[in-house]
């Protein structure tokens, strides 16, 4: 990933995730790569390795190659920890880069955080979200990915990750899931707000998921 921050969002209700105002005080790395005197870990080149030639977009969490990048820079691009419903912190269990990122729950009735886009970008041209996830414990045993859209007002569509492979059994799975299943469910990819939005239920504090290896693709 790049290196960028997080943010704190309130939000009030956990169905429609939405920038809103965010919180800056609280503040935590994205990208794990400082150097300093530990040894650089080996870089891991994913399940499915970047091909010269290919689209491949990075919207933050992804550290290999790439056609495309929309990184995470606190300016433009934001990711959003709503409500305190999540920390983040680096892992060095992971399929992709250097790192991959440990969600902890914090033991609230649900659990949520974002990519967001201060201004809409058009991704009608990408095909594929991909994304890498790993739990056992309880409180990832549902979760829903979604993407945000701007009608009037940032609306959110969200999809069951189970239809598309993930199960809550200790394992990495690598999920692709198409945009058209998205967009079946009214979301305009020529307006997204929100490229990345991952929701789980209740769990209890401590609860953990491992997330890494999220790009788009093309075909």
């Amino acid at each position: 990933m790049k290196r960028a921050g997080y943010a704190v969002l309130l939000l009030l209700a956990a169905c429609r995730p939405d920038p809103g105002v965010s919180d800056y005080e609280n503040r935590g790395p994205l990208n794990h790569s400082d150097g300093g005197t530990e040894p650089d870990p080996e870089v891991l080149p994913g399940p499915f390795p970047y091909q010269t030639g290919q689209r491949r977009l990075g919207v933050g969490f992804y550290e290999g190659g790439r056609s495309d990048d929309i990184p995470v820079d606190n300016t433009t691009t934001f990711v959003y920890l709503y409500e305190n419903t999540v920390t983040m912190e680096p892992s060095d269990t992971r399929v992709e880069g250097r790192t991959a990122d440990l969600l902890v729950h914090a033991g609230k009735a649900w659990l949520g955080f974002g990519v967001h886009w201060n201004t809409p970008r058009n991704l009608s041209t990408w095909k594929t979200l991909h994304v890498s996830l790993r739990s056992s414990d309880p409180g990832f045993a549902s979760v829903k990915v979604g993407m945000n859209y701007l009608d009037t007002t940032d609306k959110s569509v969200q999809l069951d990750v189970e239809k598309y492979g993930y199960r809550n059994d200790g394992e990495w799975h690598h999920l692709a899931i198409p945009l058209a299943d998205f967009t079946a469910g009214g979301l305009k990819l020529n307006v997204v707000s929100a490229p990345f939005v991952f929701i789980a239920g209740q769990g209890a504090a401590a609860d953990k998921l491992l997330l890494d290896n999220l790009y788009f693709t093309a075909e």
